[in-house]
C-alpha cells in the first residue's frame, strides 16, 4: 500500500490542531490496518509541549516506553529524532511534531513508515516535503499542488544516471560521481535549468532515491548554480549526451 501523507499548516501552539493531526492518525490506523504503533516524534525529550497539551498533563514519562490508551488502537509512543529509527518491526504511523521538510523526507524513507502526519510549527517549515509528495492538508482534506517536474531532458539526465548507478549508494562511489558531474556539466553548458527543489523531488519521488543520496547530487547543483566549481566529470563531448536525451 501507498505510504499516506498528511500535513498541517499550523503555526505556533494551537491544541485544536495538535489534537487533529492525533486523531488522523487513529482513523489511519482503521484505513491501513496492522499497524503496530503510532510514533509521536519529536525533536528532542524537552520538546513535549505539543504533547502535554493534548493529553492534558506534564507526566509523559510512560510515553518513552509507550501506552496504549485504547485497546482498539496500537500503543502511542514517543520518539525523538535521535531515538526512531528504522527498525522493521511492524507498520508505524508517524505524526512529526515541529519537524521541517528536510527531517521528513529522512523518516519518508523509512520502510516501516506507513502513514506521515506533519504538524508544523513555523510556517512553511513543511511545505518542500508536503509539494514533492502531493500530501493531503488535514483541514481541507484537499491534496497540496506537487511540485513541478523538470525539464525533459533533465527528467532523462536522471533517468540515464539512475539506471547505471548503485541506488543503494547514490553517487558515493568515484565512477557514479564523475558520471553524475558530467551530466550536470552537459545540462549546465546547454543552459538547462536545474531547479534543486524539483529536481531533489523528481529523484525521491518518479526515481525512488534515498533522501541522502539525493541531497549529493543536490550539492552539487547548487554548487554550479551558485557560481563554483567542482573537479572532476567530463568536459568534452558533451554535447552527445543532450543529444541522446534529447532523443529519448
Amino acid at each position: 500500500m501507498e505510504k499516506k501523507r498528511y500535513y498541517n499548516d499550523n503555526i505556533g501552539p494551537i491544541k485544536e490542531n495538535e489534537v487533529l493531526a492525533l486523531k488522523k492518525a487513529l482513523e489511519l490506523c482503521n484505513e491501513i490496518g496492522d499497524i503496530t504503533q503510532i510514533t509521536l516524534l519529536i525533536h528532542t525529550k524537552g520538546n513535549t509541549g505539543y504533547l502535554e497539551r493534548i493529553f492534558e498533563t506534564r507526566n509523559l514519562k510512560d510515553f518513552f516506553r509507550g501506552v496504549k490508551i485504547d485497546q482498539n488502537y496500537p500503543p502511542l509512543k514517543i520518539e525523538t529524532v535521535r531515538t526512531f529509527n528504522d527498525d522493521w518491526q511492524g507498520k508505524k504511523i508517524v505524526v512529526a511534531f515541529g519537524l521541517r521538510s528536510n527531517e521528513l523526507h529522512k523518516y519518508d524513507d523509512y520502510e516501516n513508515v506507513a502513514g506521515i502526519i506533519a504538524h508544523q510549527w513555523s510556517e512553511d517549515s513543511v511545505k518542500d516535503w508536503a509539494q514533492s509528495w502531493g500530501a493531503i492538508d488535514l483541514k481541507t482534506e484537499t491534496e497540496i499542488e506537487k511540485t513541478a517536474l523538470p525539464d525533459k531532458v533533465v527528467q532523462q539526465a536522471f533517468i540515464d544516471l539512475t539506471n547505471s548507478i548503485n541506488m543503494t549508494t547514490g553517487i558515493t562511489h568515484p565512477m557514479d560521481e564523475e558520471q553524475c558531474k558530467t551530466y550536470i556539466r552537459a545540462l549546465k553548458k546547454y543552459d538547462y535549468e536545474l531547479n534543486s527543489k524539483e529536481i531533489f523531488s523528481f529523484l525521491t519521488t518518479e526515481l525512488n532515491w534515498e533522501s541522502d543520496n539525493a541531497n549529493d547530487v543536490i550539492k552539487l547543483i547548487d554548487k554550479v548554480n551558485s557560481g563554483g566549481y567542482f573537479k572532476g566529470g567530463a568536459k568534452t563531448g558533451l554535447q552527445h549526451h543532450i543529444k541522446r536525451w534529447k532523443s529519448k
